[in-house]
């Protein structure tokens, strides 16, 4: 039993390694579960809208193991989960929520086609270089990494 505790504890550890505040790992959640929906232009554009309600596409569901929805979180926020260039797409099909009894705390949506993401929550990893000032502040090449989308495609 020791040993199981000891791997677990230095996986956690390897995974917080280059990491920025971890703002999903400090939510209190109970569940995570990951959704396949029809997302882009004259559909739902975000796993979870304006109002708090879930996209009306959603096709399937599937309820993260306390382990993956940990990893997930800590990926979310690593510095090394960015970095690649993203196209203007946003056509989304993979969207994450995290809920707290049953009630939506945060979401992230994800586009594998164009290499976006979008979160409720902001994530500082994903605004690595940055340019101008301002409102013309923009930043370069916050697109998901290849470990990032391996992960993700491990997932799905």
């Amino acid at each position: 039993m020791r040993i199981i505790v000891c791997v677990l504890l230095f996986a956690i550890t390897n995974f917080t390694i280059g990491q920025t505040n971890n703002q999903f790992q400090s939510l209190q959640y109970d569940k995570v579960i990951m959704y396949d929906f029809e997302g882009g232009k004259g559909a739902d554009l975000y796993i979870v809208d304006e109002k708090g309600q879930l996209a009306r596409s959603i096709t399937k569901q599937v309820t993260l193991h306390k382990f993956t929805a940990m990893k997930l979180s800590a990926k979310l926020v690593d510095n090394k989960s960015y970095g690649a260039g993203t196209s203007a797409c946003f056509i989304p099909h993979v969207g994450f929520v995290y809920y707290f009894k049953d009630k939506i705390i945060a979401h992230v949506t994800i586009c594998l086609a164009c290499n976006r993401l979008a979160s409720s929550i902001n994530i500082e990893a994903q605004q690595q270089g940055k340019q101008g000032k301002g409102k013309d502040v923009y930043y370069t090449l916050d697109g998901l990494s290849n470990p990032f989308r391996q992960f993700l495609n491990g997932l799905l």
